[in-house]
């Protein structure tokens, strides 16, 4: 056998990506968990704690519900780990408008050796969940295939004015728990029974529309209207991400997918407590890359 040639650039991603945990194995992308405070304990996102976990906590009458970015030592902690083994790092974070994510890891560069720094890479993605997830797969799937630093942060910049990542909620309880929303508009959406639609757009997080009365219907809207330019949409791969959905409404939610545009790989995936702490139960998104 031969000897093995050493990777050049390490890729690490925040758990908030919401990829299956496969995937990061297989490719060899590091993962920065996210934490999440109740009154229980603290506990690390998708490793110690689902969006199943925190939902059921909540609706079981949970008050504490804080979700707080890695803390810049966990990042240097990573960062050197990584460099022992690697000629350069990449770290992809969720859009720097909605976490510290970005900040903590820019102090985490504060104090280390200037050679260690140089070589460390932080790139804003702009976006958070599966549409932060496809940036990540492309920038594992090019530092596997031996792409330098420049080629994959070439790549990364104009991807994120590709990816859509969006999201309907059934209800803005959990968005008003979280200081998204008013009580103003989370009383006029709950008596008129609205359900609001999120999207990223130039890094934050914004109210795009809402739609009234049957969530089943409500959802069926949202995902023609989502998908109705399929001309300008990759067909190659997108993500269904939810939080607390149940598999009849997975089903239901890839067949009508399906009735409107067919995608080489549409994988399924689950939110972070994070991310659901944020929407509640019945949230979903289609999240993919246009052309």
């Amino acid at each position: 056998m031969g000897e093995q040639v050493k990777q050049k650039v390490k890729i690490v991603a925040e758990c908030v990506c919401d990829l299956p945990r496969t995937w990061f194995l297989e490719h060899n992308v590091d993962i920065v968990y996210f934490s999440v405070e109740t009154d229980r304990g603290v506990f690390a996102d998708t490793s110690e704690i689902s969006s199943e976990n925190l939902i059921e906590y909540i609706v079981k009458g949970g008050k504490k519900a804080l979700s707080m970015a890695p803390s810049p030592e966990t990042y240097r902690e990573v960062f050197e780990n990584n460099l022992e083994e690697y000629d350069e790092v990449i770290l992809v974070t969720i859009s720097s408008k909605i976490s510290l994510a970005l900040q903590n890891a820019q102090k985490a560069l504060d104090g280390m050796d200037a050679e260690y720094v140089r070589r460390i890479h932080l790139f804003d993605s702009w976006h958070l969940s599966s549409g932060l997830g496809h940036m990540v797969v492309r920038a594992g799937e090019m530092a596997e295939s031996g792409a330098s630093v420049d080629e994959i942060l070439a790549a990364l910049e104009v991807l994120k004015g590709k990816v859509s990542t969006g999201f309907i909620a059934e209800s803005v309880d959990y968005l008003y728990r979280n200081g998204k929303v008013s009580e103003k508009v989370k009383k006029i959406c709950t008596a008129f029974d609205i359900h609001p639609i999120l999207e990223m757009k130039d890094g934050a997080l914004v109210l795009k529309s809402v739609t009234r009365g049957n969530y089943k219907k409500a959802c069926i809207s949202y995902i023609k209207r989502t998908l109705r330019k399929s001309k300008n949409i990759d067909r190659k791969s997108a993500y269904i991400t939810h939080a607390g959905c149940s598999t009849k409404m997975i089903d239901f939610i890839k067949k009508e997918v399906a009735k409107v545009y067919l995608f080489d790989n549409l994988t399924v995936t689950k939110a972070s407590a994070t991310v659901s702490s944020n929407c509640g139960p019945n949230t979903f998104g289609i999240l993919f890359i246009r052309k």
